[in-house]
C-alpha cells in the first residue's frame, strides 16, 4: 500500500485520510539527479519523501544557492507555500539519491488541511522544521566564513551519503555554495592543511 510508510510513521492520521490518500496520491521513483520540480515551471503536488533524499535550491542570476535537503517523511516547504496561489515555482528540487516520492495533488491537499486537523498539524510542522533550516543557511551566510559554511556542507553531504568519503566535484560544490571552483579549490586546501579533510584524487574524505 502506498500509505502504509506514512501510517507507520504518523499513527495520528485518522484512517479516512490514509483511505483518500491512497486513492487520489501518486507513487513515483526518481533517480539521482533527476528533477522532481523545476524552477519556472508550476507544481501540482505536495511530494513526500518515502525513501533517498531531495536537494531544494534557487538559481538567481545564475548562481545556484542551496536552500536546504528534504529527507524521508518529510514534504517540501515550498510546495506548501504554493498550495495557495497559482505562481511558477521559485525552486527547483532534485534527487540527490535514488528516491521514492508520495505525490499529493495540491487541490487535495488544499481539501484534507481543512478537513483533518492531523494533517494539518502534520504540515505545519514540516513547514516550521525547513524554516528553521532557512533561518539556519541564512545564518551561515551572514555569520559564518566560507571556510566554515564549506566544512558544514561536507558533513551535511556525508551525512546523507552515510559514509564519509564523498565523490563530488569542485564545481557542485560551488554551484551548491553559491562561488567559484577556483574558491572551492583554495579552501578545500586550507581544510586539508588543518587536518579537517584530505583529498583523494576527485574523492574528499571527511576526518
Amino acid at each position: 500500500m502506498k500509505t502504509s510508510f506514512l501510517a507507520e510513521c504518523f499513527p495520528v492520521l485518522e484512517k479516512d485520510l490514509l483511505k483518500e490518500i491512497e486513492e487520489h496520491s501518486t507513487l513515483k521513483s526518481f533517480n539521482s539527479q533527476e528533477y522532481i520540480v523545476e524552477q519556472g515551471k508550476f507544481i501540482r503536488f505536495l511530494p513526500i519523501v518515502l525513501s533517498g533524499n531531495i536537494k531544494v535550491f534557487s538559481n538567481e542570476d545564475s548562481i545556484q544557492f542551496l536552500l536546504y535537503y528534504i529527507s524521508s517523511g518529510e514534504s517540501c516547504i515550498y510546495s506548501f507555500a504554493h498550495i495557495f496561489n497559482n505562481e511558477p515555482a521559485e525552486f527547483s528540487a532534485i534527487a540527490e539519491l535514488d528516491s521514492e516520492l508520495l505525490l499529493l495533488p495540491i487541490n487535495k491537499v488544499n481539501q484534507w488541511l481543512k478537513q483533518y486537523p492531523s494533517f494539518s498539524s502534520l504540515v505545519l510542522s514540516d513547514y516550521q522544521r525547513h524554516y528553521k533550516d532557512l533561518l539556519n543557511t541564512t545564518k551561515q551566510i551572514t555569520c559564518y566564513n566560507l571556510d566554515q559554511r564549506l566544512l558544514n556542507y561536507l558533513k551535511n553531504k556525508s551525512k546523507i551519503k552515510k559514509s564519509n568519503i564523498l565523490n563530488i566535484s569542485h564545481q557542485e560544490i560551488a554551484y551548491d555554495l553559491g562561488t567559484s571552483r577556483e574558491v572551492i579549490s583554495r579552501l578545500l586546501k586550507k581544510l586539508s592543511l588543518n587536518n579537517q579533510v584530505i583529498q583523494i584524487g576527485r574523492k574528499i574524505k571527511i576526518l
